[in-house]
């Protein structure tokens, strides 16, 4: 027999628990640094255009070397997911019940 609520009350607690622990995992670290080839694969697609002289030196750099990006989410960003996802859980337990 088919639930009256449909399968979008589980759908929600996963996607909170996904976004939960997300935002945990931005929380408890203060940064990350990407592999060299993280860093090329970003700085192709990302950075600036080749045709510009920033653009060119910074590919210079990042192929030749072993240059490693380093990412620092802002605070904020951890808070927000931690909320949409305690949001989220919250309102699936509610839909499930009823």
């Amino acid at each position: 027999m088919a639930r009256k609520g449909g399968d979008w009350p589980l759908h929600a607690i996963y996607l909170g628990v996904i976004l939960l622990l997300a935002g945990i995992t931005l929380k408890s670290v203060e940064s990350f640094t990407l592999t060299p080839t993280a860093t090329r694969l970003l700085s192709r697609h990302a950075g600036p255009s080749t045709a510009t002289t920033e653009g060119a030196i910074q590919s210079m750099i990042v192929e030749n070397t072993d240059q490693r990006h380093m990412i620092r989410p802002q605070s904020w960003v951890g808070w927000c997911l931690l909320s949409a996802g305690a949001i989220l859980v919250a309102h699936g337990v509610i839909l499930k019940v009823k």
